[in-house]
């Protein structure tokens, strides 16, 4: 280890400590600062990063686990996008530790730890150890995708690392010889996988701190044509390979525009895979619609083109069958082709509509193509204006070095929006970005009724809460739940007093000084809360109990129209859930010989409803098995859809060629 890295790695330290990045708490600071730049290649965002951390009483000795399929990261089996097949498991787990050496005790608890919590036969009711609901919580977030990707799983990895400010080369024999224990305990129960232990000092961690993604790419072709800022360039398969990859990573940051996650080996891209394999086959992009790549410039220098602020827009699917082909021994010899198309405009709106136009040619979800949405660029215009950065695009910004401060996602804008607007003050601290998915639920909470210099008016309110809080904190962890649990309700209470009133207008809003919020003032609520524990048992996220705190605080403070805030909407559209149905193979079996020809016709399910005396919900879930079997392709507006998403057919009768629409 060079003798300054641990000194440069303090000061690094004390500049996270001074913007509060998460907090000003030093082992906190060095504890996000190590996983951010460990898992720096997965590409996760801050909010990411900031779920997987379990630090504190019962974390077992392990700091942060993080579970990644198809490297996509894991945090709610329900709402997870499963692979179909060709799964990849990735499992992630850090311990740091602000130490100056690598001790022996660190990973002996984590050892005793792993012991237990891996054995997946021992029922957590069983478990002798006292672990911490967050650690409870992996553990069957891990062993939910173990079973669920077993019979598709096709590469399994585990990376356990330990990080402090030690120096790597000289690491004791018994301190090493306790990392190799640890692989080959995860080898004891899960033959199949890879394991393997980091020790990461304070030269790695320099050294991985100076690394960052690099959007300016050079791409050699074999052919071109152009036509003013338009490029179509026919690349070798290994040169585009070494285009989107960083060593043996794919830079998955390339791919933050493109809507579809990859899905596995579906039938289009097992077909990919096939073609791919096989070298005798037609030329590659005789049979692949290719790649879409965005970018600000570009220009041909001989036999390469030079492309700035690189985004792939569409082709995540055959980009991924591509780099998994070279990574399973594709020979880099291969002369084929993949044809490229590259569109250069530095345009906010023309960029966001080409992402949206080259995203929206299959059956995609409008909650994916959010980020492009009215609302949300002029949101993040707004931000700009007033010296904020709004992240509608993931780690845009961050990546451009922006500070922590100016930094604003759509969940915690979203969050900000449910308590103070909408006055659900409950639902705020659990708010997950899955409520895009639904439409009513989105709108609701970016409703463009909403004046827009009230969206950067709440961001302030809620970061300069959160900066006293951090203030007033108790001593311990959980910074970002202690946060979570009061800025809402603080944040509220503090507009009310101003307003006088517990209805908030924009107005208010617009009028509101943040200098105001000041650190007794908040901890004046802090202590009103506490006051009141005994008496009505004061729960952050209760809403009877929210509403008892803010009717007792109306009260002393004579505000007026509580009974708006108690007649407040309880629930979100998407909480409306239906039961599982449960269907059997011989009803499958009568749903299969029933349906006609595709495409369907309108009313279609009505007489299957009669013929088959089923209700809606087994109706459907029978058609989505077939769908998902492959046996009858998704149908939506008169448009037929592959599992890829790709158009196949439509009613001719009924939708326009062109357009894809329905005729009016």
């Amino acid at each position: 280890m060079a003798r300054n890295d641990a000194v440069l790695i303090d000061g690094i330290i004390d500049d996270r400590i001074q913007s509060k990045r998460p907090s000003d708490s030093r082992d906190e600071a060095f504890e996000f600062f190590a996983v951010e730049q460990v898992l720096k290649d997965v590409d996760l965002a801050e909010e990411q990063l900031i779920s997987g951390l379990i630090d504190g009483r019962g974390d077992g000795g392990i700091d942060a686990v993080y579970i990644l399929v198809n490297g996509h990261l894991l945090t709610e089996v329900e709402e997870f996008t499963w692979p179909r097949a060709g799964a990849e498991l990735a499992i992630h787990l850090v311990s740091c530790k602000h130490h100056e050496t690598f001790r022996q005790a660190t990973i002996d608890a984590m050892l005793a730890t792993l012991s237990e919590l891996l054995d997946f036969s021992v029922p957590e009711e069983r478990l002798s150890g006292a672990y911490s609901e967050n650690l409870l919580q992996m553990r069957r977030n891990f062993e939910f995708a173990y079973r669920r990707l077993s019979p598709r799983l096709r590469q399994f990895s585990v990376d356990i690392h330990y990080v402090s400010r030690g120096d790597t080369s000289s690491i004791g024999k018994e301190v090493l010889a306790r990392g190799n224990q640890v692989e080959r305990l995860f080898l004891e129960f899960f033959g199949s996988c890879r394991a393997s232990f980091h020790f990461i000092g304070s030269s790695e961690l320099v050294e991985l701190h100076r690394k960052v993604p690099s959007y300016c790419l050079e791409l050699q072709f074999v052919s071109q044509l152009a036509r003013g800022e338009r490029y179509v360039v026919l690349c070798r398969l290994s040169d585009y390979h070494r285009f989107v990859t960083d060593g043996a990573q794919l830079r998955r940051y390339l791919f933050d525009s493109n809507v579809r996650d990859f899905m596995g080996l579906t039938r289009t891209n097992e077909d990919i895979r096939e073609t791919l394999r096989n070298s005798a086959s037609p030329d590659f992009w005789w049979l692949n619609n290719g790649v879409t790549i965005l970018a600000t410039s570009a220009s041909i220098v001989g036999n390469s083109i030079q492309i700035s602020d690189v985004q792939i827009v569409n082709g995540l699917q055959t980009t991924e069958s591509i780099f998994r082909h070279f990574e399973a021994g594709g020979t880099q010899e291969d002369d084929r082709c993949v044809l490229v198309k590259i569109v250069v405009s530095q345009d906010i709106a023309v960029r966001d509509a080409i992402i949206r136009a080259t995203n929206n040619q299959g059956a995609v979800e409008l909650s994916s193509l959010h980020a492009t949405d009215r609302i949300q660029r002029d949101i993040e215009e707004v931000f700009l204006q007033q010296g904020m950065a709004y992240e509608r695009r993931k780690n845009y910004y961050l990546n451009q070095g922006y500070a922590k401060e100016q930094l604003v996602t759509p969940t915690y804008l979203a969050a900000g929006s449910v308590a103070l607007l909408l006055r659900m003050i409950h639902k705020a601290p659990a708010l997950k970005s899955k409520f895009m998915r639904n439409q009513r639920a989105y709108e609701l909470v970016f409703s463009s009724m909403v004046p827009l210099t009230v969206w950067p008016a709440i961001a302030r309110i809620l970061k300069r809460v959160d900066d006293c809080l951090e203030t007033l904190r108790p001593g311990g962890r959980g910074t970002e739940r202690f946060l979570k649990e009061r800025r809402y309700l603080v944040s509220y209470l503090l507009l009310a007093r101003f307003a006088g009133s517990f209805v908030l207008t924009s107005k208010h809003f617009q009028a509101f000084n943040v200098e105001d919020i000041t650190e007794e003032r908040v901890g004046q609520i802090l202590e009103f809360v506490r006051h009141h524990n005994d008496e009505i048992r004061a729960c952050w996220s209760s809403r009877p109990l929210l509403l008892e705190v803010c009717r007792l605080y109306g009260l002393e403070l004579s505000l007026k129209d509580f009974q708006a805030l108690a007649h407040a909407p309880t629930y979100f559209p998407f909480e409306e859930t239906v039961r599982p149905v449960v269907i059997t193979d011989d009803f499958l079996e009568r749903v299969r010989n029933t349906l006609p020809a595709q495409p369907w016709k309108p009313g279609l399910h009505r007489r299957l409803l009669s013929d088959l005396s089923c209700s809606l919900a087994e109706l459907s879930t029978a058609i989505d098995t077939l769908v998902e079997n492959g046996e009858v392709l998704r149908q939506k507006n008169g448009v037929l859809y592959d599992l890829e998403g790709a158009v196949v057919a439509f009613d001719e009768e009924r939708v326009d060629p062109v357009t894809l629409e329905l005729r009016e």
